[in-house]
C-alpha cells in the first residue's frame, strides 16, 4: 500500500507522529541515537563539532511504513531525512537506482540544485524511523562547515551519476517494449 501525497506538506500527513507510536515504535526509537548515528556513522557529516550536530538532532523524529512516499520525483522538497531504523528504496523514472539505510541521508539533491525532486524515495522496509530536517534548518546549522559541502557535492555528483545511468536503462526498456 502506497501512501502517496504530492507536497512536502501533505506527505507529513502520512508520517507516524510520537503521540501514535505503538510498543515496537518505542522499542525502535528507545534504541535510536540520531546524534550519535551523524557523529559517528554518516559520511556526509563526519569531522563536525557535536554541538552542531546537535542542534540538526532537532529535527522531527517520525515513522512512516512501508509503502510510505517521503520524497516524489517532479515535486518540491524541504526536507533532508536522515534514517535511523529500516531502508529507504530511491527511484528515477521507475528504475531503483539506490537503497539508503540507517546513518544515510536522502533529500540533499533538492536543496543544492535548488530543483524539484530528482527521484522517488519510498519506505521498502516494514518500518522505518527517520529524522526530518527542514532544509532551511539544515543550511544554517552547517553554513560553516567547508568540509560537509564538499561532501555534499561528491553525492550531488554520485547522485547524477545514478539518475543517467536509470535513464539509460529506462531508454533501453521503453525500446525493447
Amino acid at each position: 500500500m502506497n501512501f502517496f501525497c504530492s507536497t512536502t506538506g501533505d506527505r507529513e500527513f502520512a508520517y507516524i507522529h510520537e503521540h501514535n507510536w505503538n510498543e515496537q515504535m518505542w522499542n525502535i526509537a528507545g534504541r535510536v541515537d540520531f546524534q550519535s548515528l551523524m557523529e559517528e556513522g554518516c559520511y556526509l557529516l563526519k569531522g563536525v563539532a557535536s554541538d552542531v550536530i546537535h542542534r540538526l538532532s532537532f529535527g522531527a523524529k517520525v515513522f512512516a511504513r512501508k509503502g510510505t512516499v517521503l520524497i516524489e520525483e517532479g515535486s518540491e522538497n524541504s526536507a533532508i531525512f536522515v534514517v535511523g531504523h529500516g531502508a529507504l528504496k530511491v527511484t528515477h523514472r521507475g528504475e531503483k537506482v539506490s537503497t539508503i539505510g540507517p546513518g544515510q541521508v536522502v533529500g540533499l539533491y533538492t536543496m543544492l540544485k535548488g530543483t524539484n525532486a530528482s527521484a522517488t524515495v519510498t519506505v521498502s522496509s516494514d518500518l522505518a524511523y527517520v529524522l526530518e530536517l527542514r532544509h532551511s534548518h539544515f543550511q544554517s546549522c552547517l553554513e560553516d562547515e567547508p568540509s560537509v559541502k564538499q561532501r555534499m557535492q561528491v553525492i550531488l555528483e554520485q547522485r547524477e551519476a545514478q539518475n543517467k545511468a536509470a535513464e539509460m536503462v529506462h531508454k533501453t526498456t521503453i525500446r525493447e517494449v
